[in-house]
């Protein structure tokens, strides 16, 4: 039997994650006052779950209330977000990359990443497509994970792990504003980065 989430002395009885927050339904039977709690679910700087904006009470229809009104505000980013980017909906699989030689590096690359390494509502092409800047991860067989991306869309920096990578584009293979992305890209200097990574 599986063990049950808890957060302090509540039961997590629904989480789900949307638009880049996880929202958290709780309930403790123990406690007579305040049964029923909503939050949200973070991380500190340390890596350590806090659970910021918590709301209790005795009414599960109160809280339950929250939390759904939480969960719409939620979608109607994710909404925004694709409203704003105005590319079609296509996830990218295997198919869309080439093949990789055997000592080629990550590194300069535009990579796919795996869609199952993606939020649900961000398993998308434009989420996926972005160019493997550096890190340890980008070297083939090496030992390091990280892979620093930037994204081909919006040219947002992050890191991965290398297995969150699914392979080296096939420029070919691409959606037509992908490929003008790229076109736009090879026309822009690159930026200096002074230091390490940026993100």
């Amino acid at each position: 039997m599986a063990v049950p989430e808890m957060v302090g002395d509540y039961e997590i009885l629904q989480s789900i994650r949307l638009g880049g927050s996880m929202m958290l339904l709780g309930y403790n039977p123990r406690d007579k006052e305040t049964p029923y709690m909503t939050c949200y679910q973070q991380y500190n700087l340390l890596g350590e779950k806090i659970f910021p904006q918590a709301v209790a009470g005795d009414n599960y229809v109160e809280i339950l209330q929250i939390f759904l009104d939480r969960l719409q505000e939620q979608q109607k980013a994710v909404a925004e977000f694709r409203e704003k980017r105005g590319v079609p909906i296509e996830v990218l699989g295997a198919e869309h990359c080439r093949e990789r030689g055997e000592k080629e590096s990550l590194e300069g690359k535009l990579v796919i990443l795996r869609p199952t390494s993606l939020a649900a509502e961000y398993r998308t092409a434009d989420c996926q497509l972005g160019y493997a800047v550096g890190g340890f991860g980008c070297s083939a067989g090496a030992r390091g994970r990280a892979v620093y991306f930037q994204e081909l869309f919006s040219g947002e920096r992050c890191r991965w792990d290398a297995s969150d990578v699914l392979g080296i584009a096939d420029l070919t293979k691409l959606p037509d504003w992908a490929k003008e992305k790229v076109k736009e890209h090879d026309r822009t200097p690159p930026k200096k980065i002074r230091g390490g990574h940026e993100r």
